[in-house]
């Protein structure tokens, strides 16, 4: 037995050597039995074997080209018929360095750690994607002369606002905008909430007997931060009078201890606070007035997917390095923790994989198991509301894939850049998984040919988009990132020579072309070639292609002076059929974009209704930035197009911007139509599917011109006509373009009420053209990017108007004057209606309508509370069977009204029962909703059409009533 192994051996490849897995199915035995024998013979395992050679050869290549980055280093070890990663590659550099010290590596870090431009921000996952403008925006803070911006960060638990504030100390250290020994003082203002005097006392200090117990002088963290960065985390549990102090410190660089009266200290630091609270309930007016840079952290279910399996996948493999095991996360595993909703976000979501971790590997322990493995069981309590967030499928299974990390040979930190460099690997896969398609299928219609041709484009358009996010690669040179420039070259002069035989040639064929080449050359080159399949119909039913194919194929191997097996010419056959007719068929793809869960519930409604699969719903945090939707969208789009172009509806004017952008960026051709509702998703899926033929812009033209806008032509108010004023510090032409987004956003206004431009050049000027309009006209309210102070006239900040609260106050304002039709309606959706819960109490359906509202980020966690007490100041039912709870208008963060039908009464008070009950979580601008309300709990038709209802879209038209 033992000579039988000595033999199996000598015949490995010692580049790929043996797993004792391997040696086990080829000696017929168990590999118990294997590492017995091996030991017995003293050799070492399959990972000690190729590392001895492997630091054999990259010494070699190392001393020839010592400059030769880690990356450059793994593909040249690769291309010699190694399989292995960057990170045992690094391993064995680092070593050979600590051997042999006069080997001279210059620094390669930009390729790992500090990205190429060396700012520090390369260790968070989506600093190039979808935290790409938080970053920006931390940036320009830092950078801002002469002592940068004081900056609130803002986002829910567990986020990464402290690792997003550590990286804008590391960037302000490595641009000398500050000493390397510069203090970073970071302190949680949470910790001493409890006692207000000694918070106070650790930022500022104090003096001996400032209070009791302070028995000698003692400086505060303010001073230990001269010259650096202090970091104030949950910063509004900072009271009043400390706000108070850091307003007076940022505003004159002074401060005083706690206790001390005459002595004023001086000092230059800069200010960074994150909060999870709204600043505006918070924060003093004062204090957020000295905080220019506003920088807000998406929740992890507003990243994109790509960067959320980013993140998963280097928490596992932080775990694989503790555990120092093989971990094998099984895909239907990431499946799950890429859907869940992640209330803490990435910090609960470490957490959530460390606990899975420590279950297996408590079982690895206990059945004496030699990987650890990641199951959807472990798993089985996160998926309770896995359906509440909307997912792009195709991207989804893409990433759901089994995940084998090997703490020697699959240990590299994940980065942005490994997004590029995966895509090679995924376009490989996507072209030969095509190929196999074609073998299985038979291939013997041009039908297959397009349905796999769709395929790869898809893929092409994910892998262009992006590289282009992440601008270090031009446009012209897109396909040299991932293929060989000779045979790009090679494939280049072939297809130019038979241009005349195919004038309807595509461009993308040069591409898809150069990348199957490529992927044979590879692999002929380590051994690994096979294509047994008889694919002789291709011959006889393309055969003007085939003869063309045989030709290039010639062209190509001469070329590259290579010899390409004859039998590609029949692929090649293929993708010049594929790539060169003309092509039909393909749906205009219909994406449903709202903030909340709203857009998703449209989609699939629609769906439902017609038997359809074409909708898309995209659901956006209200904290979420437009920048970092725009990349969702792009992505999504990206993957879903079918050829014929998308219909993006959207819920709010100010996201109409997205279809021209997105076309620029993915050349697929994109209309966005705003003011969405269920019906237009439904008219827009019915002219998209049923057979009638539409263009996108016809579509979209056609979507415009039938939506219902809810808006009241001729219901202009009495007395003078009303008017808008937009205006901006910097002219009319500014003015001009407010007023362009407001009639996109608040659709009616135009035809219905007009709109005035003005500059704020000379307040003179301005108050006698505001007398002479108030003469004739009403001024409703001035809309804009700075106020004017004008007494008895409303002024709306731009930014203002465009979050849920500001699009709310001018909406009443407008209703006001009958230009505006109010329903219930706006306030609710789908998700936020119960059907027959099950509950038996009040306390129940008020956390569970409270959870709901929750989730969808309409209203804070303190919000429930705050409808207890509500509850306990008296009866909040109507006598017809309805209950009304509401809590605290300061925990609302966009205005909503939560809905149950029960299906078993319940008691709300004494001798009262409910069969429904609508929580409202409303806020100061809410009254004319109360008001509608009301006026239909006292129409008793609305109340007995109510209880009729029998699906939860019965409801919703009701409340549009």
């Amino acid at each position: 037995m033992l000579d039988r192994i000595q033999a199996v051996l000598v015949n490995e490849n010692p580049r790929q050597p043996y797993t004792d897995e391997k040696i086990a199915e080829v000696m017929h035995i168990r590999r118990e039995r294997v590492i017995e024998l091996r030991k017995t013979l003293g050799i070492p395992d399959s990972r000690e074997r190729l590392k001895s050679k492997l630091i054999t050869e990259c010494k070699v290549l190392i001393s020839k080209e010592p400059s030769i980055s880690v990356r450059a280093l793994t593909t040249l070890l690769n291309s010699m018929g190694y399989d292995i990663s960057r990170h045992l590659v690094k391993l064995v550099r680092d070593e050979l360095m600590q051997r042999a010290p006069e080997i001279s590596l210059k620094s390669n870090m930009s390729q790992r750690t500090t990205g190429p431009d060396g700012d520090g921000f390369e260790n968070m996952i989506g600093w190039n994607g979808g935290l790409l403008t938080q970053v920006n925006q931390a940036k320009a803070a830092i950078a801002y002369p002469p002592n940068g911006l004081s900056t609130l960060i803002i986002g829910p638990s567990g986020t990464g606002k402290t690792l997003l504030a550590e990286n804008m100390y590391r960037f302000a250290v490595k641009k000398k905008f500050l000493k390397e020994d510069a203090p970073f003082i970071a302190f949680n203002c949470a910790d001493y909430a409890d006692n207000p005097q000694l918070l106070i006392s650790q930022l500022f200090g104090h003096v001996k007997g400032a209070y009791s117990g302070a028995v000698e002088d003692k400086k505060g963290l303010v001073e230990s931060a001269d010259n650096g960065i202090l970091f104030l985390d949950e910063v509004h549990r900072l009271p009043s009078e400390g706000q108070e102090l850091l307003f007076y410190l940022l505003d004159k660089g002074e401060y005083r201890r706690l206790g001390d009266s005459n002595n004023t200290r001086s000092v230059n630091v800069r200010l960074i606070a994150a909060t999870t609270n709204s600043p505006e309930s918070s924060l003093l007016l004062t204090f957020r007035r000295r905080i220019p840079m506003v920088i807000m952290i998406p929740a992890i279910t507003a990243r994109p997917l790509r960067e959320r399996y980013a993140i998963i996948r280097q928490f596992f493999i932080e775990e694989t390095e503790k555990l120092n095991r093989r971990v094998v996360i099984e895909g239907d595993a990431i499946k799950i923790l890429l859907q869940y909703h992640c209330f803490g976000n990435v910090g609960q979501l470490r957490s959530d994989i460390q606990v899975c971790c420590a279950e297996s590997f408590l079982r690895c322990l206990v059945e004496n198991l030699d990987e650890i493995r990641i199951t959807a069981e472990l798993l089985e309590k996160l998926k309770i509301d896995i359906d509440s967030w909307a997912m792009n499928d195709i991207e989804l299974n893409h990433l759901s894939r089994e995940l084998i990390l090997d703490p020697l040979y699959e240990n590299s930190k994940w980065h942005d850049e490994e997004l590029s460099e995966s895509s090679q690997v995924t376009i490989y896969q996507e072209i030969q998984s095509a190929l196999d398609e074609m073998v299985k299928n038979g291939v013997d219609d041009e039908e297959s040919l397009h349905l796999v041709r769709m395929k790869i484009d898809a893929q092409l358009r994910t892998l262009r988009s992006g590289i282009k996010d992440m601008r270090t690669v031009a446009k012209e040179n897109i396909w040299d990132s991932i293929v060989n420039k000779s045979t790009m070259k090679a494939v280049e002069h072939a297809l130019e020579s038979v241009q005349a035989q195919f004038p309807e040639m595509e461009p993308n064929l040069k591409g898809v072309l150069s990348i199957h080449i490529d992927a044979v050359i590879n692999a002929l080159s380590v051994g690994n070639y096979i294509r047994n399949a008889d694919l002789g119909s291709v011959r006889q039913n393309f055969p003007e292609e085939y003869a063309v194919a045989v030709l290039m194929l010639r062209q190509i191997s001469k070329a590259l002076n290579l010899d390409i097996p004859n039998e590609e010419a029949i692929i090649i056959a293929m993708y010049l059929k594929a790539y060169s007719s003309k092509q039909s068929g393909g749906r205009i793809r219909v994406v449903v974009l709202t903030h909340g869960q709203v857009g998703k519930a449209m989609a699939d409604v629609a769906n439902k209704m017609l038997d359809v699969n074409n909708a898309v719903g995209i659901s956006m945090d209200l904290n979420e930035s437009s920048d970092v939707a725009f990349e969702r969208v792009c992505d999504l789009i990206s993957h879903i197009d079918e050829g014929q172009g998308c219909i993006l509806l959207v819920d709010m004017g100010s996201l109409v911007s997205f279809g021209q952008k997105i076309t620029e960026r993915t050349g697929i051709q994109v209309r966005c139509v705003a003011r969405v509702d269920t019906l237009m998703v439904l008219d827009a899926l019915r002219r998209a599917n049923l057979g009638e033929e539409y263009t996108v812009d016809a579509l979209a033209q056609a979507l415009e011109a039938g939506r219902l806008y809810g808006i009241s032509a001729t219901g202009i108010s009495r007395g003078k006509p009303p008017v808008l004023i937009t205006m901006c510090i910097t002219g009319e032409g500014n003015a001009r373009s407010i007023r362009t987004l407001l009639e996109t956003s608040f659709p009616g206004l135009k035809g219905n009420i007009e709109i005035i431009e003005m500059g704020l050049f000379n307040r003179n000027e301005l108050l006698e053209k505001v007398n002479k309009i108030k003469s004739t006209k009403e001024i409703l309210a001035i809309i804009g990017t700075i106020n004017p102070d004008l007494s008895n006239v409303p002024f709306f900040s731009l930014n203002y108007v465009l979050t849920g609260h500001g699009t709310l106050a001018l909406t009443n304002l407008l209703s006001q004057n009958a230009i505006i039709k109010h329903s219930l309606a706006d306030l609710t959706s789908p998700a936020l209606i119960l059907w027959h819960p099950k509950v038996s109490s009040k306390n129940e359906i008020i956390d569970q309508l409270t959870a709901q509202l929750v989730s969808e980020a309409f209203v804070k966690d303190a919000f429930l509370l705050s409808v207890y007490k509500r509850e306990n100041l008296g009866d909040t039912c109507l006598n017809m069977g309805i209950a009304i709870p509401h809590g605290d208008a300061a925990q609302v963060n966009r205005p909503a009204i939560a809905v149950a039908k029960l299906e078993h009464s319940i008691d709300w008070a004494a001798g009262i029962a409910v069969d429904f009950v609508f929580l409202f979580a409303f806020d100061e601008n809410c009254a004319k909703y109360v008001e509608i309300f009301y006026e239909k709990t006292r129409n008793e038709n609305w109340l007995e059409c109510l209880k009729k209802t029998e699906t939860k879209e019965e409801i919703l038209n009701l409340l549009r009533m």
